[in-house]
Order: structure tokens, then C-alpha cells, then sequence
């Protein structure tokens, strides 16, 4: 079996690696907390296949994310790349936004997976905030048919 790893941003209410925890055997990948292991370094080379995974903040994967695959753009040029974004809203449209900005770094060969997410961010905090109880079963029912058809 190919080694895999998920890279990840996630805070707030914890969308994106909640949906990833109960849509992969968590044994089956290495996990990398970007915001928690600032300091380690990923051994990229090591990986097969890397899954993306954070967020949408201010209309793209979080800064550290966005940092961190800036400086690793030419080791992920050869390797099994997939991004998962959860969003409070527009999830398809930051997809789209999300592949563009992998095939500028060079990585062309990039699958994304995206969601709505519960949102409380700003204004949306006043109104108990928006997609309450996303990601779903049925959220995780589709990222694990998408991993299936993009890792096996």
C-alpha cells in the first residue's frame, strides 16, 4: 500500500477534518496540522499521495496553507494531489478557484472535493450563522466515493 498523508488547516468548528475523520480509516493516512505543527517538517518525499485539506477563509485555503504549498510546489509536481474544501457558502465556485491556483504552482493533475460548511464567521455570528449541521452523512457519502474513484 502507497503511503498517504493529509496536510490540513482546520479551525473554527472543526468542518474540514471532522468530514475527513469519518470519511477515511484515519490509520491508513499520516495527519500534518499546519496550524499546530508549524515547526515540523513534512517529509513530502516520503507520500505517494497527499491530500489538501482546509477551510475557506477570505476566499481561499487559509494563508498557511496557501504558504505551505508555495514552498513545497516542486515536490508535489509528481505526486497524487487532492484537495478538500468545506465552505460557508459557494463551495463549487472556491473549487474552481482552489484547482486554479494548484495548476499556477504546477501541480496540473489536481482533483478538489467540496462542501458546504456550518459558518458563523462575522455578521453570520448574529444569526446563529449559516448551514447548521454541514457537513452531512451525505457530505461524507460523497468524499468517500470521491476518494475512492481519485486514490484506489
Amino acid at each position: 500500500m502507497s503511503k498517504k498523508a493529509i496536510i490540513y488547516t482546520s479551525y473554527h468548528h472543526n468542518n474540514t477534518v471532522n468530514l475527513l475523520k469519518d470519511a477515511v480509516n484515519e490509520l491508513e493516512y499520516d495527519w500534518y496540522n499546519l496550524l499546530r505543527d508549524k515547526d515540523v517538517k513534512i517529509p513530502i518525499n516520503d507520500y505517494e499521495t497527499i491530500i489538501f485539506a482546509s477551510g475557506i477563509y477570505y476566499s481561499r485555503m487559509h494563508k498557511i496553507m496557501v504558504r505551505f504549498l508555495l514552498e513545497n510546489k516542486d515536490e508535489l509536481e509528481e505526486k497524487k494531489v487532492l484537495a478538500v474544501i468545506t465552505a460557508g457558502k459557494n463551495p463549487s465556485g472556491y473549487a474552481k478557484r482552489v484547482k486554479t491556483h494548484f495548476r499556477n504552482l504546477g501541480i496540473l493533475n489536481i482533483h478538489v472535493f467540496s462542501c458546504l460548511a456550518f459558518d458563523t464567521y462575522g455578521p453570520l455570528k448574529l444569526i446563529g450563522g449559516v448551514n447548521k449541521g454541514r457537513p452531512n452523512k451525505g457530505d461524507v457519502s460523497k468524499l468517500t466515493s470521491f476518494l475512492e474513484e481519485h486514490i484506489w
